[in-house]
């Protein structure tokens, strides 16, 4: 991350001052003492923070600014604010004195109001400071919303786009095509592998459109069985079958009406409801089981699936004409692996939230980041908190070191077991291969030194000791050595 500025820093002459890394953040010392809770205080706020120079250049923002705006967290710093206010307003009370009116500005449909306080030393103009308070932070006006929403149905969205972190241009175009479809009505598909955040992006579509407070509607195609997915879509009539309702139940497009309805995981929905699904895009009218009814809905649809629905079409398994009505407006959402130099970001933002919710003061050594950087992620996202979840709650330290993280994270990928040609099933069997592949290549990595190696595994010294004679690795090694360090 690059240097940042503290937008309160103390003037004091007779204090050395230096900017020294400090994990992935930068700490301003005065004298000998960090002052690294004040950056960890600003990016606790939910008010943005913008702090600008006498230049008019960009000095520092905190997370919630950068929020706010859906900017890096660095991208912008050192930069002119022009990028920022095209008003020129702040760059006019810097050149003039004349202090801006308080305003209430939109930004990518999110209202937020801005107030200027200066920043002066013995009556000079150092630069100014710019607060954004999104209208949300207000609890009368936010529980008053919640209300508006809540009576039309208990289905809310959960995330912005701001919420979609990272700056790689892979993720920079999935959310800008975000952006874009969320102000029309057209079918979205969203493709990705598991675990890429593809609810995430239906949220953040939902939020950021026109249809935002009606209600989002999400149905995971994979978890409800054949018989219940029409029920539960279409809703039934009153007597539809054993056990229903006297009054019968509304389906999920009902239940959406002015909303969102997100299908996930659609590539597992059985043929014969798609053929049901193709009639409702077409028609905008669905019919309850056992009813005879017709009633007309209005909802948009998103889907998401980390199927190759081409590939299912020419095995007859997905139906072509509906494809065409899902696949309006595709986004592509990449994996980890894809997103370059994202990793160190969105490492420190998972270790961010996570320590928020445990309330653990836990934090990464460098080592351990560029160890995390370098891991493949095929869980992608859902892997990556998952882990530093763990790693919080687990290791009881302040500082996560590398040797704290697991032996696949280190060698960067998951330890495969090369079962034989005649593959062989039995536990025991399996455990050892597992066991003595892992210590080979804990020996290569330690270039032969068996007591870092024994480390690497996790074991005692005695124990790998008694390991390396098990499986046979002791050639090269004195049988005085192997029983000296066996007990």
């Amino acid at each position: 991350m690059e240097p940042q500025r503290s937008p309160a820093e103390p003037h004091d002459n007779r204090a050395s001052r230096h900017v020294v890394p400090y994990e992935s953040a930068t700490v301003v010392r005065v004298g000998d003492e960090p002052i690294d809770l004040i950056f960890r205080a600003y990016d606790a706020l939910d008010q943005g923070i913008l702090v600008v120079s006498e230049e008019g250049l960009i000095s520092h923002y905190n997370a919630a600014y950068a929020q706010l705006r859906n900017i890096g967290t660095t991208e912008l710093l050192g930069k002119p604010l022009e990028l920022l206010d095209r008003r020129n307003s702040i760059t006019a009370y810097l050149r003039t004195g004349k202090m801006p009116q308080l305003k209430s500005v939109d930004h990518e449909q999110r209202r937020n109001r801005e107030t200027v306080v200066p920043i002066r030393e013995d009556g000079r103009l150092l630069g100014s400071m710019v607060l954004v308070t999104p209208f949300s932070a207000s609890p009368t006006e936010a529980s008053q919303r919640r209300r508006t929403v809540n009576a039309k149905s208990p289905w809310t969205a959960l995330y912005a786009v701001h919420d979609i972190v990272g700056e790689s241009p892979a993720i920079q175009y999935a959310r800008q095509l975000a952006l874009s479809s969320a102000r029309v009505d057209s079918s979205v598909l969203l493709l990705g592998e598991s675990g890429t955040g593809k609810e995430l992006f239906a949220h953040a579509i939902h939020m950021a459109s026109p249809r935002s407070q009606g209600p989002f509607v999400p149905v995971d195609c994979s978890a409800i069985t054949r018989d219940l997915l029409e029920a539960e879509l279409f809703g039934y009539a009153p007597g539809a079958f054993t056990g229903a309702t006297k009054d019968g139940k509304p389906g999920k497009f009902e239940l959406a009406e002015g909303g969102t309805v997100f299908l996930d995981e659609i590539g597992e929905m059985p043929m014969e409801m798609q053929a049901k699904l193709l009639r409702v895009l077409q028609e905008r009218r669905i019919v309850r089981v056992g009813g005879t009814t017709p009633i007309e809905i209005n909802f948009r649809l998103i889907a998401a699936t980390n199927r190759h629905l081409e590939d299912m079409v020419q095995e007859k398994r997905f139906r072509h004409d509906l494809l065409y009505r899902l696949d309006v407006v595709r986004i592509e959402i990449p994996a980890l692996r894809e997103r370059g130099d994202d990793l160190p970001i969105l490492l420190e933002h998972a270790w961010k939230t996570k320590s928020r919710e445990l309330g653990v003061l836990t934090r990464f050594s460098p080592a351990a980041i560029r160890a995390l950087s370098r891991y493949a992620w095929p869980g992608n996202m859902r892997e990556l908190l998952n882990l530093v979840e763990r790693l919080l709650v687990i290791v009881p330290k302040s500082v996560i070191e590398l040797e704290d993280l697991p032996l696949y994270v280190r060698q960067g990928g998951h330890a495969e077991i090369e079962m034989p040609d005649a593959p062989t099933f039995y536990l025991k069997t399996v455990v050892a291969e597992a066991e003595q592949q892992a210590i080979e290549k804990a020996l290569r990595h330690a270039q032969g030194n068996r007591n870092t190696a024994a480390e690497l595994v996790g074991l005692s010294r005695a124990s790998f000791y008694r390991k390396l004679k098990e499986y046979g690795l002791t050639q090269g090694m004195r049988e005085q050595d192997l029983f000296e360090n066996a007990f």
